[in-house]
């Protein structure tokens, strides 16, 4: 397997990882809230944006798999990947005083692990 054929992969997975995350908050916006802020990710506003983002996600999600289905430009969705990556970083760091402590650093692990991962790849 060759660089090109590895590369493609991460992103395939890339790409996968963000349509579930994205099905998963449209789905149970109660339950993924919960997870990524405590109780104040069930509440109704906090829902309406998660299903928001979801929507966003599975955007993303299926811009990369149409890329990839037709062995197209990826760069677009990953930059807009990374771009929402790092907007939700932001969210989080303005939100910070108000998280409960343990999602505080949750949160800032997953969006900018997958901010870290969409640059990677873009790197490659």
């Amino acid at each position: 397997m060759d660089h090109e054929d590895v590369g493609m992969r991460l992103i395939a997975l890339y790409m996968i990882a963000r349509v579930v995350f994205g099905l998963s908050a449209l789905a149970a916006p109660k339950t993924v809230g919960r997870l990524l802020a405590g109780d104040g990710g069930a509440l109704p506003d906090a829902t309406a944006f998660l299903r928001g983002m979801g929507g966003r996600e599975l955007g993303i999600g299926l811009v990369l798999a149409t890329a990839i289905h037709n062995s197209g430009n990826v760069r677009p969705g990953l930059i807009a990947g990374m771009l929402a990556d790092i907007s939700d970083v932001a969210g989080i760091a303005s939100a910070w005083p108000h998280m409960p402590p343990a999602k505080r650093w949750q949160g800032l692990a997953m969006a900018g692990g997958a901010a870290i991962a969409g640059a990677g790849l873009l790197a490659q």
